[in-house]
């Protein structure tokens, strides 16, 4: 009975088994391993509805119920595809993103997810995952060479963002990045090598010099490291120890640039403004050494002069459009000029700076020479003063003794000629009533000024003649008050001031001169 029951049994068991193992190996892999080929047929393609069939397959082939490594190959494939699908619908991506992450988490990464999450991360604009997932698994992503690139592709936007913003130590730790990977490198703005000078020419500007010494210290550097000139980053940190520094220590390192600076290729765009740069600097440093010499140690001396021209003519040759070299010139011939040949002389130069295309602006210097030219020289002061006489002798104020007085002092100025006409306004020519005599004495007093300021402006304020003139405006001042009391005391006093002025425009005259 028992030998019955076996061989009934086995046999079924037996039909079992192999049905049981046939569904399962066959059946079974069969529902899922149609869709998942024929969707494979589909990836190459680039016709969206190809590839949005190939989706519905792998959908199909991930709910027949594949286990294992079968489950993970659709995925992985149904990722690939949903990234090829956001070329026409960028959510894809999104999806994409989503069936690798599931992926990874069951599996692990390898080679090809790692490379296929850059990519899909990349296309998102996840540019600072990008980057950490290439740090992370650089191993694994190396074999593929897009994957140096992709990773170049997003440093060059995080770092042009950071440039964008004026994070500068963000820019350069991307860019460096960049020149690390080998890919894109001709991408990097040749200006980036000069984001730590920017940074540091900014903050000299706001006046925060420490973080302008450390910008330029860190541009030095990159420089020395990369084996590019230092000069620039080393005159960045010569301007910063321009306010305390040693000026012939400054003097001493500036001649060093200045080499530095002449021996960069001819070719090279930043030479010229170094070379400007410096010449500026080496100017201003002569000055500098000037002012800390001794109290009463005098003027300039003639060597000095001769290395003002050596320096200001290094920095005309460095930029002949720049008015600073005639700027610095004129104003320290003009406040050195010992007399009025002098003084043109400087006038000249700064006449030059004002006439170039970079000229000199300042409203200070503008004033000076505008006043200087309204002033004018002896010739003027003698012209102004012969119109002043014309005056004196048409008004009918004046006494016939004045008048004889006023004729003998424009005679004394025959050789010099007939002033011609001046732009001064005259003075009526009738008497003035009591409210018009200060504003006449006034008028007076400006005109004398104008007119004895060419002789006497060399003088000491303690010179006699300058003492006199005082004392006689002082005169002038006191009887226009008195005025009320009589025209004959403003008159006498009006008198003596331009017979005074005579005298110190003609102060060599003769006794019978002295004696009128």
């Amino acid at each position: 009975m028992n030998t019955i029951l076996l061989a009934v049994l086995l046999p079924l068991l037996l039909l079992w088994t192999v049905a049981s193992a046939g569904y399962f190996l066959v059946v079974l892999p069969h529902r899922w391993r149609e869709p998942y080929e024929q969707s494979l047929a589909l990836l190459d393609s680039d016709d969206r509805d190809e590839l949005e069939r190939a989706d519905r397959l792998l959908g199909d082939a991930v709910n027949a119920g594949p286990r294992g490594r079968a489950l993970d190959r659709i995925r992985f494939a149904q990722a690939h595809v949903r990234a090829m699908l956001g070329t026409y619908d960028p959510s894809r991506y999104g999806a994409s993103a989503t069936v690798l992450d599931e992926l990874i988490a069951a599996q692990g990464r390898t080679e090809h997810t790692a490379y296929l999450e850059l990519w899909v991360q990349a296309r998102l604009e996840n540019h600072s995952r990008v980057t950490d997932l290439y740090a992370e698994h650089r191993t694994l992503l190396d074999p593929r060479p897009d994957s140096r690139r992709i990773a170049a592709v997003s440093h060059l936007h995080l770092a042009v963002g950071h440039w964008r913003r004026r994070e500068t130590d963000g820019a350069l730790h991307h860019f460096d990045r960049v020149r690390e990977l080998g890919e894109l490198t001709d991408r990097i703005p040749p200006e980036v090598n000069d984001l730590q000078l920017v940074k540091g020419v900014q903050a000299v500007f706001d006046g925060r010099t420490d973080e302008a010494r450390e910008a330029f210290g860190a541009a030095r550097k990159r420089a020395d490291e990369q084996g590019l000139p230092t000069v620039e980053a080393e005159a960045g940190i010569l301007v910063c120890d321009w306010q305390d520094g040693d000026p012939d220590r400054l003097g001493e390192r500036l001649d060093r640039l200045a080499e530095q600076a002449a021996a960069l290729p001819a070719d090279d765009d930043r030479r010229g403004d170094l070379r400007t740069g410096i010449a500026v600097l080496r100017l201003l440093a002569l000055l500098r050494e000037w002012l800390a010499r001794p109290a009463l140690s005098g003027a300039p001396s003639p060597v000095d002069f001769q290395e003002l021209e050596r320096r200001t003519a290094a920095l005309r040759e460095a930029d002949p459009e720049l008015g600073d070299a005639d700027l610095v010139e004129g104003l320290v011939r003009y406040h050195f000029a010992l007399n009025q040949p002098e003084r043109e002389k400087a006038l000249a130069v700064l006449d030059r700076g004002v006439a170039l295309a970079k000229g000199v602006g300042l409203p200070e210097v503008v004033d000076l020479m505008e006043r200087e030219r309204a002033l004018g020289g002896e010739g003027d002061a003698i012209s102004r003063y012969l119109a002043l006489i014309g005056e004196f002798l048409d008004d009918p104020g004046r006494s016939e003794e004045d008048r004889i007085h006023f004729r003998r002092l424009k005679a004394r100025f025959t050789p010099f000629g007939d002033p011609g006409e001046l732009p001064e306004d005259a003075v009526p020519h009738q008497r003035a009533p009591l409210e018009d005599q200060r504003r006449r004495s006034e008028a007076l007093r400006r005109r004398i000024e104008l007119i004895v300021y060419p002789r006497i402006r060399d003088l000491a304020d303690d010179a006699p003649a300058k003492q006199a003139l005082r004392g006689l405006l002082d005169e002038l001042d006191r009887a226009t008050e008195a005025a009320a009391e009589g025209a004959g005391v403003l008159h006498e006093a009006e008198l003596r001031l331009v017979t005074s002025t005579a005298q110190t425009l003609l102060p060599e005259e003769t006794d019978d001169q002295q004696s009128a």
